[in-house]
């Protein structure tokens, strides 16, 4: 198929009669189309394993940073320690018996005194056991809860943003999927940002006391840490600080959930090829960008802010068919909100994105990238959805 690629600083234009694909280029400006076809699979794997070790008694020589540390991990070595100090005391017993000449006089007594003492270990140990029933959100209240749509796909020229389109597919997907869920959906189409955060901070101060939830859905345009309304950008962050636990008490120890399409960065993900199962093969190829957002942590429990790409990176949207992320998310949802808990669906979400899905283009920097979602949660059950 050919493409319409577009770009708002040199417009360049390549018209056809086809479909089109945009790489939103926020940073610089431009808006880029692409072809589709189907490619090869490109998996990005950035494993990153942390290690942790217990640190060794230094004496005076330590400084404070490895004294916490030691501290630290001396508290959680006396818990895995039990076992194999009383295995050592066990075979120092048997060299007594099988040695004739071992001095037992002369072997000074070890009087253990554990951090934790037995009772507070079993209550450790059984505290982090799995247990699919108790872990799980109530979904006992009277009404789902909102679901917000925030869709920005047209902006004020002094900004020099182009136009998103397809985004419009991605909204009329979004409310189908939360309606079906049973969420009470409100969309606001291209409003400014102080119109935006007044809006957040009136849904704050609502009546939530008989909801499960609350979801967030964001479509536009963004770099590095924010996103745009229509006249200017405002931090990512906003969108979530009215409903912390100290700031909307009627949605504390609820689920709090951000979906977020909008590029946060220039970079573009070149991908890395990988062996598969012949079971795993691709099911075509998308083009088209917009990028995640980099954010301050939010130090409250129970949210989930799922961005359609890592820091720095193009999200690809295509423009007839909407972006990449919501389109697997919105799928995902319909097929599995009632059988998975949210983050298990999330990660098929990833994986779909992953491998099934890359960038063609004519223009070779645009060509054959690839995009990985990014899920930030501080969830302290699991988000499994009930028929009410």
């Amino acid at each position: 198929m050919e493409s319409k690629e577009e770009k708002n600083v040199e417009q360049i234009e390549n018209k056809d009669n086809t479909n089109s694909n945009v790489v939103d280029e926020e940073n610089q400006g431009n808006d880029s189309s692409n072809e589709n076809n189907d490619g090869q699979i490109f998996v990005p794997s950035t494993v990153k394993f942390f290690k942790s070790r217990y640190a060794k008694e230094q004496g005076a020589q330590t400084d404070e940073v490895h004294q916490e540390d030691e501290m630290d991990a001396r508290s959680l070595a006396h818990l895995f320690q039990t076992y194999h100090q009383t295995n050592h005391h066990k075979t120092e017993q048997e060299e007594k018996h099988h040695h004739p000449h071992f001095d037992h006089h002369k072997a000074m007594p070890v009087k253990e005194e554990p951090i934790l003492g037995e009772s507070d270990e079993a209550k450790l140990l059984r505290l982090v056991r799995i247990q699919d029933e108790g872990d799980l959100y109530s979904m006992k209240e009277k009404k789902r809860g909102l679901c917000l749509i925030f869709e920005n796909d047209m902006f004020h020229t002094d900004l020099g943003l182009s136009k998103r389109k397809g985004s419009s597919v991605d909204r009329g997907l979004m409310i189908d999927v939360f309606s079906k869920l049973q969420f009470e959906v409100r969309v606001y189409q291209n409003l400014t940002t102080g119109e935006i955060l007044d809006t957040l901070e009136r849904t704050r101060f609502e009546d939530h006391r008989h909801s499960d939830m609350l979801a967030v859905i964001v479509l536009s345009h963004g770099n590095e840490g924010i996103v745009y309304g229509y006249d200017k950008p405002y931090p990512t962050s906003r969108l979530w600080e009215n409903f912390t636990a100290d700031m909307c008490e009627d949605l504390a120890g609820k689920p709090k959930m951000f979906f977020i399409q909008a590029c946060q960065g220039s970079n573009l993900d070149h991908g890395v090829e990988v062996k598969i199962d012949e079971t795993d093969s691709p099911s075509g190829g998308r083009t088209q960008t917009d990028g995640f957002a980099s954010y301050r942590t939010p130090l409250h429990s129970d949210f989930l802010i799922a961005h359609s790409t890592v820091n720095g990176f193009y999200s690809w949207r295509n423009t007839v068919q909407g972006s990449w992320f919501i389109q697997v998310l919105g799928a995902s949802l319909l097929v599995n909100a009632y059988k998975y808990d949210l983050l298990t669906i999330l990660t098929k979400v990833s994986r779909v994105i992953a491998r099934e899905y890359e960038s063609s283009s004519s223009y070779k920097e645009y060509n054959q990238k690839k995009q990985i979602p990014f899920i930030y949660s501080t969830l302290t059950n699991k988000v499994m959805l009930k028929h009410k």
